[in-house]
């Protein structure tokens, strides 16, 4: 049996990137997908260089599989996008891609 599901079944997922703290010490990486909250669990202040770059790459990972829908808009601001690439080792412009 073949399913067809109509287009109009699918919604936009607003999804926002955000941090807890300041530029001088961020704590903690939020991402905002709807009505769903999601933040971070460990203090990246404290955490140490190597966690910083698995939480990157592991963030990295997911906003790729976040992006593949076209339906998602995602959204990190342009002050905030440098301080997370910052803090996490990643490289400059590493997030941009992400944002239309």
């Amino acid at each position: 049996m073949l399913a067809i599901r109509s287009p109009s079944l699918y919604k936009t997922m607003k999804i926002k990137l955000g941090i807890r703290g300041n530029s001088d010490a961020i704590s903690a990486i939020i991402i905002k997908m709807d009505d769903l909250m999601l933040a971070t669990s460990d203090n990246i202040f404290l955490i140490g260089e190597e966690n910083r770059t698995k939480m990157g790459e592991n963030l990295i990972k997911l906003l790729d599989t976040l992006s593949v829908d076209i339906m998602n808009d995602i959204e990190i601001g342009e002050k905030v996008m440098p301080m997370i690439e910052r803090e996490l080792n990643m490289e400059n412009g590493a997030l941009k891609k992400y944002v239309p």
